[in-house]
């Protein structure tokens, strides 16, 4: 079973093998490389004639072409960019508005803590002045009382 097996595929092998040569045989001249070449050209002219065709009907019926998508395509790209870039800078202003805002607070307690401190030291001052008022005046009638 093995040795008709065996038999099968290098028969296979060997009939492939005869007919990459002709093939090649065939192929491997010049003539056939014009002829090729040749309907190759035929086949791109007729491809350009038929896409000038179908351009000119969608045209016609004014139904976008395949550029027209693949420009709204670039368009929505670039937006998409231009959107990533603005939430990208609105997150860094947030943020910064944020630290400024903490910073803001604790300049506010420090300014309060200030103004109570001030206020504390004004308070002292008047007080400190109206004693010394009244002992200048205490003093101001011993002597006119004198």
């Amino acid at each position: 079973m093995a040795s008709r097996h065996q038999d099968s595929v290098s028969f296979y092998k060997d009939l492939e093998k005869e007919c990459n040569k002709r093939i090649h045989a065939y192929t491997n001249c010049l003539t056939f490389t014009h002829a090729i070449g040749k309907a190759i050209e035929n086949h791109l002219d007729h491809v350009v004639i038929q896409q000038e065709v179908i351009n000119n009907w969608l045209a016609l019926f004014d139904i976008p072409l395949k550029d027209d998508f693949a420009n709204l395509a670039q368009k929505k790209v670039d937006c998409e960019e231009k959107i990533d870039h603005l939430e990208d800078t609105l997150f860094m202003l947030i943020r910064g508005l944020k630290k400024d805002n903490s910073e803001l607070k604790k300049l506010n307690k420090s300014l309060c803590d200030l103004l109570c401190l001030i206020e504390n030291e004004v308070k002292d001052l008047k007080a400190n002045r109206i004693k010394t008022l009244k002992t200048d005046l205490e003093d101001l009638r011993m002597l006119f009382n004198d």
